[in-house]
């Protein structure tokens, strides 16, 4: 089967997939109106489905390739190639069947489109919104960029990503990517001969490993080299990637041309294509990394659709079995169900309490922490007045001098004690919420095994909310500290009190927000699963009580309807195990696709 072939079966079993879920939707909402929720659920996995991408970010520093080796995986010379560094700002690489460029900014919701008639007017286009020439400093506000190339290797639902290069002149580029890092599913990291692996770069990877969940490394411009050349460089490189403990021997290390491959794939040369190396990383990209991906969130998303028709199944069952019992028969059952609600909500009602007081000790903790980092942003200030000063000699120091040395050294401060505390405050939230997490569930499968049980239906516990994990599309964050000057007439210490005050008072800010949406997100949650599962249980039995209290003994019809349709479901959940890649105890393929 040829790469194109591949991709098309990859994107067909997606549809496949994507189709089996919006027939199940509309036989479960067919049903009857107490099972819309579990439709909708199928409708959101279908979503998901639709909307996963597998991200790939190229790192690396300033001139080592990257734009080229992006361009020859896309076939295209899209991303502008040059001398002149990118901006902070991200560029997506996405199919599209019409290629053209769509550009992002910071003012809410504004856009720019460009579809242009030849590569090298979108080329140009481009280079004025994610160059430092075009667009010093991010001026513009730029946030992201997505190009759309109807590239087969993008069509499998691959995203390629180019970001700022590190170790230009531009220091707000390398912390742009680092931030970014973490919402990627791999990066692949270049370096190449001229010169080679520097100290910045493996500094930059210190903090990248940290980062990325899967990191690859490719040395480029191996044209540059001769056979032995290239085994002493990649010798040398190996070694300080292993002395630095970013590579071990299980992971490849590709040796590419991306100029070569680029030319390749524009000249429809095979076999030069496969001579550049790109042949063999593009491979392991779609092959390996990809399909690895898209594996595993078919696996999932089949997995967690089979739990909800199970679900509406179950109430199926005791939709059936109620409309079976005679009225007074029914109507005892509902009375003990009813118990089963009070001491539900009695529970939610306790979970709320102590909730409260977990925000108590949350809030009290970034309260602390912002007073302890207060004094640290003016320590660290201070010992940049005293360097200036040091460095100066018998000369005078301005405060013009101090306040540039000020605004050159805070963004990566403040960013670096952000991101310490956000990780702090996430770590608290997870020991409080946890238990919560597990007391909910608990109090559900209660409630569902109780009516169960009531109505002698076969119970099957709920698979877990947690248990599909699909990551979504990368964002990037431009930050603003603030560096501003302050009034000419103030102290040096007034200024600088002002700038501590100012970006100290930023994060807290953020994180007491973003405490009270995670708080009240979780409550919200609470109180929403709670009522979908009254909803999914005591609705059968209502509507059941409803017709006996009508008068109305035809129910025979309802009944085999009701049947028919799980029927039908039933079959639909035996088609979503041939999606699944793996059995349940994690070994081979459950089956196959025919």
């Amino acid at each position: 089967m040829d790469k194109k072939s591949e991709y098309v079966s990859s994107t067909e079993e997606v549809i496949a997939l994507e189709q089996l879920l919006e027939k199940a939707s509309g036989k479960i909402m067919e049903t009857g109106a107490g099972f819309v929720h579990y439709g909708r659920k199928l409708d959101d996995l279908g979503q998901r489905l639709s909307e996963g991408r597998f991200h790939l970010a190229v790192l690396g520093q300033f001139k080592r390739g990257k734009s080229t080796l992006l361009n020859a995986l896309a076939g295209e010379s899209i991303l502008p190639m040059g001398v002149v560094p990118l901006t902070a700002a991200p560029t997506f690489i996405q199919y599209g069947e019409t290629p053209g460029i769509t550009v992002k900014f910071q003012a809410q919701g504004r856009e720019e489109r460009f579809d242009g008639s030849s590569t090298e007017e979108m080329c140009s286009w481009l280079a004025d919104f994610v160059t430092e020439s075009g667009n010093p400093e991010n001026r513009r506000g730029v946030t992201e960029v997505e190009v759309d190339l109807p590239a087969p290797i993008l069509s499998g639902g691959v995203v390629l990503i180019d970001t700022p290069g590190i170790g230009s002149t531009y220091r707000h580029n390398t912390r742009a990517t680092l931030d970014f890092l973490q919402q990627c599913d791999a990066a692949l990291f270049l370096v190449s001969a001229d010169p080679p692996i520097t100290e910045t770069e493996l500094e930059f990877l210190s903090e990248v490993r940290e980062k990325v969940p899967r990191l690859f490394f490719v040395l480029n411009k191996i044209d540059y080299l001769n056979e032995q050349e290239l085994e002493e460089v990649l010798s040398f490189y190996k070694q300080v990637l292993a002395d630095g403990g970013f590579w071990n021997n299980e992971s490849p290390v590709f040796c590419v041309s991306a100029r070569m491959g680029l030319e390749a794939k524009q000249a429809g040369d095979s076999n030069r294509w496969a001579e550049s190396g790109m042949g063999d990383l593009e491979s392991f990209l779609v092959d390996f990394l990809a399909k690895e991906k898209f594996g595993a969130l078919s696996d999932a998303i089949s997995r967690r659709a089979a739990d909800i028709i199970d679900a509406a199944l179950m109430e199926a069952g005791i939709a059936v079995r109620a409309l079976q019992l005679p009225r007074k028969e029914l109507e005892d059952k509902i009375a003990v169900f009813e118990e089963s609600l009070k001491r539900a909500e009695r529970e939610r009602m306790l979970i709320q309490d102590i909730l409260e007081g977990d925000k108590k000790r949350i809030t009290a903790f970034i309260e602390e922490q912002a007073a302890v980092l207060r004094g640290e942003a003016e320590a660290f200030l201070k010992d940049i007045m005293s360097s200036e000063g040091s460095s100066r000699g018998a000369g005078r120091l301005s405060k013009a001098d101090i306040q540039q040395a000020w605004a050159d050294a805070l963004p990566d401060f403040f960013e670096k004690k952000r991101d310490e505390l956000n990780e702090r405050v996430k770590a608290l939230l997870v020991d409080c919420l946890t238990p919560h997490e597990q007391r909910l569930a608990d109090l559900i499968e209660t409630l569902r095994r109780t009516a169960a049980d009531l109505f002698h239906v076969p119970y099957k516990p709920l698979g877990g909310e947690d248990a599909l994990e699909i990551k979504k599309r990368p964002y990037w964050v431009l930050n603003t500290w603030n560096t501003d000057p302050l009034p000419v007439l103030q102290s040096i210490y007034q200024r600088m009190e002002g700038l501590v005050r100012r970006n100290v008072e930023n994060i807290r800010w953020s994180m007491l927000q973003n405490l009270n949406i995670s708080i009240a997100g979780f409550a919200r949650r609470v109180r929403e699963r709670l009522d979908e599962t009254v909803a999914a249980t005591k609705g059968a039995m209502d509507v059941a009580h409803e017709r006996r209290n009508a008068q109305d003994d035809n129910v025979d019809p309802e009944i085999d309807r009701i049947r028919q349709r799980m029927k039908e479901l039933d079959e639909m959940k035996s088609g979503l195990a041939s999606f699944h890649t793996v059995s349940a105890t994690g070994g081979d393929r459950a089956e196959d696709r025919k």
